[in-house]
């Protein structure tokens, strides 16, 4: 009777899917909020990568959204595969991808009389300038300021409103977010594209995060190949945004 439910069990086994011998591959990703790009919803640009690469059903992803700080904690610390929205050269201890996904700009909220004065980058010297935690725009700009950072982007842009500070450094859609909830009517300028940067998505220094890198860097070149990495872009930023231009 053993050896009968025992060739039964083998001929069950034997029939079915390997998918369905094999557990889903579980990835954990860490990133910011970030309108457009990493919406609460679900969606966004850098989300929708995500689900082409990892298809639901061939990969379980389980996503965190935490305060880029909490982001860089927990990649360095390898509690997490996989991170969003990293500049170049950044010391947190992980893997880059192949190819950018994109060029990021940076914009700025700054004082009526920083935004008259204003030329370029270099207007920032000397200048009390702050943005969020870890973000890490003074190793980007070649000018000394008075820089600092905080965890609250609704007090940084209330402090350039009332002219206690001259400029915060962030995204205009997220600027443009915490508007209505200012204390006071708003009185600083946004200035477009103070610099641009590549993004990348990265990956822990582990084993897990060196395999991961390179399925994800074979399927985005296939996005890229086809065209479908562009479209997702331009759904996203705008029917004219250019992924990768630096204009």
């Amino acid at each position: 009777m053993r050896i009968l439910i025992y060739k039964f069990l083998l001929m069950i086994l034997i029939t079915l899917p390997v998918q369905a011998l094999a557990e889903t591959p579980i990835i954990r990703v860490a990133t910011d909020n970030w309108i457009g790009y990493t919406n609460l919803d679900g969606s966004g640009y850098y989300f929708d990568i995500l689900k082409r690469v990892f298809p639901q059903g061939d990969w379980q992803v389980d996503i965190e959204i935490v305060p880029f700080s909490r982001v860089r904690y927990l990649l360095h610390q390898q509690k997490v595969d996989m991170a969003l929205g990293f500049y170049p050269d950044d010391k947190v201890n992980s893997i880059y991808s192949d190819i950018p996904v994109e060029i990021d700009t940076v914009d700025i909220a700054v004082t009526p009389e920083l935004a008259a004065m204003w030329q370029g980058v270099d207007s920032l010297a000397q200048k009390k300038v702050q943005a969020l935690l870890e973000y890490r725009f003074d190793e980007l700009i070649p000018v000394p300021m008075y820089y600092e950072e905080s965890v609250n982007l609704l007090d940084l842009l209330n402090r350039v409103n009332q002219g206690k500070i001259d400029a915060v450094l962030d995204y205009k859609p997220d600027i443009l977010s915490k508007v209505a909830e200012l204390d006071q009517p708003r009185q600083f300028v946004i200035i477009d594209n103070v610099f641009r940067l590549e993004v990348y998505f990265v990956f822990s220094n582990t084993d897990k995060g060196s395999q991961l890198k390179i399925h994800f860097d074979k399927e985005l070149k296939k996005l890229i190949d086809s065209g479908e990495l562009d479209r997702l872009f331009r759904d996203y930023v705008g029917e004219d945004a250019t992924r990768l231009s630096l204009k």
